[in-house]
């Protein structure tokens, strides 16, 4: 019986750790978006590695309703844009997949979902870490709302 309750514990902890990852991506993206297109901020400037590890991940796939799956598309890097611009497209597809419930109907196994909000935290501790303005007015947008402690 202790057993089953050390267990079920663990579990329960392992649900709300991954309930908070996606808390913190829901967040901050939308942080992220209001500084970007509200407050015009430049994007941070991020380390390129971080692209190249979500690429080793495999990049989400964006769900389409008319066909019921996912779509797949070319995964390359847009030398166009910023390195955050680049990490940012694919991190609002993480974020579209789970706030639509695209995951409800074809889930990805529990390692790669952890492997893709660990990724997602990643960024977004990079974006803070920058030092930047955009950072900055990140922070102001989360503080105002208070929802700054994720």
């Amino acid at each position: 019986m202790r057993r089953s309750c050390v267990l079920n514990w663990w579990r329960l902890k392992r649900v709300n750790e991954q309930e908070e990852k996606i808390v913190r991506l829901l967040l901050n993206e939308m942080a992220f978006e209001g500084a970007m297109k509200h407050f015009g901020e430049a994007p941070p400037e991020i380390d390129r590695q971080l692209f190249d590890e979500l690429e080793a991940i495999g990049i989400p796939e964006r769900y389409d309703g008319n066909i019921e799956n996912y779509r797949y598309f070319e995964f390359e890097y847009n030398d166009d844009k910023s390195v955050f611009e680049n990490c940012y497209f694919h991190l609002r597809i993480i974020r579209n997949n789970i706030i639509h419930a695209n995951k409800a109907f074809r889930p990805d196994p529990p390692e790669r979902l952890n492997d893709l909000l660990d990724w997602a935290g990643k960024l977004i501790d990079s974006v803070y870490e920058t030092d930047s303005e955009f950072g900055d007015r990140a922070r102001e947008i989360k503080a105002v709302l208070n929802i700054e402690s994720f």
